[in-house]
């Protein structure tokens, strides 16, 4: 039994077309796709730069936060209730300015990274990878997605590729842990020297 008349993969080079009329092929045919060529244009924007700083400095918040006077506050609480209760609120509320803080962070870092998609494109970037993506960090995932598929896609359709805030993005990470672990030693540190030494034996 004869195919049906239409569009099939050329006998002669697959990557293209040709038209099958029911019983032979004909002379009408398709040319392969063509892929496009990388855009030379540059990839840095400052909204991307912008983005990568308001996506890691929530964990400067945590600099704001006094865990060791609180301690301390409550520790004597026995003796002056009216101090540990203000302590109490104190720390309440730095925790809400930290968290509030951070929030903001997370916002911007999602309107930056909308500026710097809007901004490649502007620039002539065909698909640039969607800032949308960037709406994770809302689920705490950062900008990790974002960043990571703008590398691939520029890395893909241009010239200059998308490498630099990738290393920047990946060095702030590694330089945030490092101090955030050394942040919750020093105070754990802190907290454990309040502590009155009859309560440690």
């Amino acid at each position: 039994m004869s195919a049906a008349a239409g569009w099939y993969p050329d006998p002669t080079d697959a990557r293209g077309g040709r038209w099958w009329d029911g019983a032979q092929w004909t002379a009408h045919t398709l040319a392969p796709p063509v892929a496009p060529r990388p855009v030379d244009v540059p990839t840095n924007t400052v909204w991307i730069w912008l983005a990568i700083a308001a996506s890691t400095l929530p964990l400067a918040s945590l600099l704001f936060l006094d865990p060791s006077g609180y301690m301390s506050a409550t520790m004597r609480a026995a003796h002056d209730a009216e101090a540990a209760f203000a302590a109490s609120v104190a720390w309440m509320l730095q925790c809400l300015t930290v968290g509030l803080v951070s929030w903001v962070f997370v916002g911007a870092a999602i309107l930056f990274s909308w500026l710097d998609w809007r901004e490649l494109r502007r620039r002539g970037v065909p698909l640039p990878f969607h800032w949308a993506w960037a709406l994770l960090a809302l689920a705490g995932a950062g900008l990790a997605v974002y960043i990571i598929g703008r590398t691939v896609v520029l890395r893909r359709r241009t010239v200059a590729g998308g490498w630099p805030p990738l290393w920047v993005w990946i060095g702030t990470v590694v330089l945030a842990v490092i101090v955030a672990i050394s942040w919750t030693m020093t105070i754990a540190a802190q907290m454990l020297g309040s502590i009155p030494i009859g309560l440690t034996a």
